[in-house]
């Protein structure tokens, strides 16, 4: 057996101790089971307590949206781990994708890259048709996968809007969450974001060098679409 671990006061094993194991020449894998009954338990040690402070409620729900966080960072390396380990033996095959299929799975996102050509406002739409928004990419491992995905298309494309203007305020960029900019990847060599002729109010990201550039909105590029990733 594997050792208790202690997370928001509840015991558990270490998923990667007591969900994957071999017995009788047959992978088992019970990561779902033990995933939902995991959140199962957060979620009540949540609502079992009403009479707490409004601070106190708050600190509670960021401490358990770290545990949930943990406990699905780990199914995702288990099931990775199970795939590479069944590839190998006569193992039942597990999908871990936790994506739609032909979406990117980068982090707890998934993206989709399209080759249509539209302005802002209609990728806007085409994003919301599928259940997602235009991207919002805030981290360098998001850019590298994102260039990786647009080299299959052989280079041809190379801007994408992404989902940032300052439509409603100029210089105050904001996310289609309506989150403000935090990290910015401007391509500072050419200047950027320079509002030229007082007209570029959205972004498009630069795959092949994850800088940013702004555009007008009535300008046609590719999109990049986003939506977070799910358990399967």
């Amino acid at each position: 057996g594997g050792f208790l671990m202690m997370i928001n006061g509840m015991l558990f094993y270490p998923l990667s101790s007591a969900l994957l194991f071999i017995q009788s020449g047959a992978l088992h894998f019970r990561g779902r089971t033990v995933l939902c009954a995991l959140i199962g338990l957060l979620i009540c040690k949540a609502s079992a307590q009403p009479t707490e402070a409004p601070a106190d409620l708050q600190a509670e729900l960021s401490s358990l949206r770290q545990t949930l966080s943990y406990v699905m960072n780990r199914y995702r390396l288990l099931c990775d781990h199970y795939t590479n380990m069944a590839s190998n033996c006569s193992a039942p095959v597990l999908s871990c994708s936790a994506c739609p299929a032909g979406w990117l799975h980068v982090e707890d996102k998934c993206f989709s890259l399209s080759e249509e050509r539209l302005d802002y406002e209609n990728s806007t739409a085409r994003c919301k048709e599928m259940g997602s928004h235009l991207a919002i990419v805030e981290t360098k491992e998001q850019h590298e996968a994102l260039e990786k995905e647009a080299r299959k298309f052989g280079n041809f494309f190379t801007y994408y809007w992404i989902g940032l203007t300052d439509i409603e305020n100029e210089g105050v960029w904001k996310w289609v969450d309506n989150t403000t900019l935090k990290n910015p990847f401007w391509a500072e060599e050419s200047h950027q974001p320079d509002n030229f002729n007082n007209t570029e109010h959205c972004v498009v990201l630069e795959s092949s060098n994850h800088k940013w550039s702004d555009v007008p909105c009535n300008f046609i590029y590719p999109r990049i679409c986003e939506m977070d990733a799910f358990l399967l």
